[in-house]
């Protein structure tokens, strides 16, 4: 009998570790993948804006760094092509989705999240807050997008939103900052929304990081382009050199119980996480053939979701008095001017994305005190800047990756490029088209 129980015990431990080994080759880090070099913290406090286009208070980068960021989903087919992209290169990134698209697709933003990546918000229906008629409905316009992407990820997300069409306003910035969420720009835009080829779009997005030299990407997986030109960045980009950097928050996001309650009929009976039964234990075939694993997922899209931007994605947007914002200098020659700002919702020492340079005010100080007294101060060329109590480390902090200290504000000297494994016997361009082949065809 004890012969028989050892003998039982060896074979379960070898067929042990037959198994982890195997699930080991399954997941990451796998020799030859571009990987994660870094991970950061971010502390979200008072609301700081990161993306130098619009932010330029915390350039935490250094050289060769690359921070990948997806708008507008999720989507069937294509927010799952690039997830398998990043999987397979064992890559972590950013997603800001919309609260009606994460109902729409729960099942998808819950693979986004089981995979590890960062979900932010969005805004519940892609509407640019600028055009709210009110302040109260672009508030609701944030919140109902943040309680609707955390129900549908039936768990914590990070307190990371994008305004959508990156116009912001004044009294949106001031009223983030007090909900303790950081709001992202970007430093490079790919401008995927609009038509092109996928070998130009990948072209362009490695151009321009090299010509920048580091930089928050923004890609939006909702377009099929996008998906397929992904594994080519990514080839690319590893061969070029860069480095990915995950962004995580320091503190989860917490909803509003009001925003909950609206849009919990919008959920239409989703179970939380957990609560599901397996499929295989509800619907079980008695009687014919089973559909196969393509068919059963081939769902057809749900009913009242908004329509992926297209070549309006960025397009500027006029304000309303009653939700006040300027344009930028850039934005000028496209839209009309607003008008100037109330003293009462200026916000102070931040500067909005579409605040003209000097335009705080000496009548704007008595508002000045109600708001957080963290974010950073406006300097005289109309950039921001964190105050003396508020720097890069105390806002974003190193928890993996190279580097045994803190980054400072003058980015430190990369670490030696690890020795790299020898190189398949297949091409990183020629694996990349290969991924596209299978995802999508010739």
């Amino acid at each position: 009998m004890a012969l028989r129980w050892l003998v039982r015990g060896c074979l379960f431990a070898l067929l042990s570790g037959v198994s982890a080994s195997a699930w080991a080759q399954d997941t990451c880090p796998k020799a030859g993948t571009l990987g994660v070099s870094r991970t950061v913290e971010i502390d979200t406090t008072g609301g700081p804006g990161f993306g130098m286009e619009h932010y330029k208070a915390y350039d935490f980068l250094q050289d060769k760094e690359v921070v990948l960021t997806f708008d507008d989903g999720p989507q069937k087919y294509a927010t799952e092509a690039v997830l398998k992209a990043l999987a397979d290169e064992c890559v972590k990134a950013t997603f800001f989705s919309i609260g009606k698209m994460a109902l729409g697709y729960p099942e998808i933003i819950r693979e986004v999240a089981k995979a590890g990546h960062t979900i932010g918000t969005h805004t519940w229906s892609h509407k640019a807050i600028a055009k709210a008629k009110t302040f109260e409905e672009g508030r609701a316009e944030i919140e109902r997008g943040i309680s609707g992407v955390h129900r549908a990820v039936g768990g914590p997300i990070a307190p990371f939103f994008r305004f959508p069409t990156l116009v912001d306003t004044q009294e949106a910035v001031a009223y983030l900052g007090k909900r303790n969420i950081a709001m992202f720009s970007t430093d490079i835009d790919s401008n995927d929304y609009r038509p092109q080829t996928v070998d130009h779009l990948a072209k362009s997005v490695v151009a321009k990081l090299e010509k920048r030299g580091k930089g928050i990407i923004l890609m939006h997986d909702i377009h099929k382009r996008t998906a397929q030109a992904l594994p080519i960045i990514l080839a690319q980009i590893k061969a070029k050199g860069f480095k990915i950097v995950h962004l995580t928050a320091k503190a989860p996001l917490v909803t509003l119980a009001e925003f909950d309650e609206a849009i919990e009929k919008e959920a239409k009976g989703l179970p939380q996480v957990g609560a599901e039964r397996p499929m295989s234990s509800v619907v079980k075939t008695v009687g014919g053939a089973a559909p196969s694993d393509a068919a059963a997922n081939d769902a057809s899209e749900p009913e009242g979701l908004p329509a992926p931007a297209e070549e309006n994605a960025h397009a500027p947007t006029t304000p309303l008095p009653a939700f006040p914002s300027a344009s930028t200098p850039a934005e000028k020659s496209a839209s009309p001017e607003a008008s100037p700002p109330a003293a009462s919702s200026a916000t102070p020492g931040k500067q909005s994305s579409n605040e003209p340079s000097g335009a705080a005010s000496a009548s704007a100080q008595p508002a000045q005190a109600a708001q957080p007294s963290a974010l950073p101060v406006a300097s005289s060329d109309g950039t921001t800047a964190p105050p003396p109590s508020m720097t890069t480390a105390s806002v974003v902090r190193t928890v993996s990756g190279n580097g045994e200290t803190e980054p400072s504000g003058t980015p430190a000297e990369p670490a030696a490029a690890k020795s790299e494994p020898p190189a398949p016997h297949k091409s990183l361009m020629e694996r990349a088209k290969e991924t596209w082949k299978l995802w999508f065809g010739e």
